[in-house]
């Protein structure tokens, strides 16, 4: 099918039998005269069904992210969170260490954890100064980690 030949989308409204006080949109008084349909009902389910339209454009990262619970949505960024903090940590600790120093009573060993650590202070602005990256490629990365964390 072309373009011109795909069938458009359309909106059908389901209708029950209303009074005129379930047919108020929302949106004033001149849009509730003049429509005879609620397109929300007063549970906050929809009156609408959209029909014609491929599945991918329901299934679009916006509609997914919109449609989702709130504790699947929270859990979903804080494992962005995490496994972003995971890569940085991966990359501080692939430039060895002396790129990261840790000037603390008892340094980290570790230097994924070390690198784990300081991206989590970075992300969260704590800055304990105990950890600081030494050299131009660290320094980079840190200013390549605050950028993508600022979004």
């Amino acid at each position: 099918m072309t373009r011109e030949e795909s069938p458009q989308p359309t909106i059908r409204i389901v209708t029950t039998q209303m009074s005129e006080e379930d047919r108020d949109l929302g949106f004033g008084a001149k849009v509730a005269t003049e429509s005879l349909l609620r397109f929300l009902n007063r549970d906050g389910t929809f009156n609408v069904q959209r029909t014609g339209l491929s599945q991918f454009a329901l299934r679009n990262l916006y509609h997914f992210l919109l449609t989702m619970s709130w504790s699947v949505f929270l859990g979903i960024v804080l494992l962005l969170y995490f496994l972003s903090n995971i890569v940085f940590g991966l990359i501080y600790s692939s430039l060895g260490a002396e790129s990261l120093v840790d000037t603390s009573n008892e340094p980290t060993v570790n230097m994924f954890l070390r690198g784990f650590f300081f991206s989590v202070q970075t992300f969260a602005t704590i800055g304990y100064g105990t950890i600081h990256p030494v050299g131009i490629v660290p320094n980079l990365l840190v200013t390549i980690e605050s950028y993508t964390k600022s979004e």
